[in-house]
């Protein structure tokens, strides 16, 4: 099983991720928060981002060990996300202390375990 994470499934359009913050559904597990959108009618895959708010880091240097730490956390574990349609994803640090890989991978699964969860209510609900 190949655990790429490749171009094609980040999320990068200034409209996608304006979108994605004006109507999407919010989720947290500490120290991460999710921004989410599922489009039920469309093919099931997904585009992910991630990102590290430079008022809680100063030091770009932190911010992209974090960014690090949360895209192979999520490299790692994104073959447990079961899709319904269409995933737009974005996640957020949220503490301004800097966590190990453990407890950020540990707030990952429980995040795309929370996200399973909505999935299928939503493609139970049509």
């Amino acid at each position: 099983m190949k655990l790429k994470l490749g171009k094609e499934k980040r999320l990068k359009s200034r409209k996608s991720i304006d979108r994605l913050f004006l109507s999407g559904r919010r989720i947290q597990k500490f120290p991460l928060k999710a921004v989410y959108n599922i489009d039920s009618n469309s093919a099931p895959e997904f585009r992910v981002a991630v990102s590290v708010p430079k008022k809680l880091f100063k030091k770009a240097v932190q911010r992209n060990l974090l960014k690090r730490r949360m895209r192979e956390a999520f490299r790692q574990n994104q073959h447990k996300l079961q899709l319904n349609g269409n995933l737009e994803i974005m996640f957020i640090y949220s503490t301004n202390e800097i966590h190990d890989f453990q407890k950020i991978e540990s707030a990952m699964l429980a995040l795309i375990g929370s996200l399973n969860s909505i999935s299928i209510d939503n493609n139970s609900e049509k």
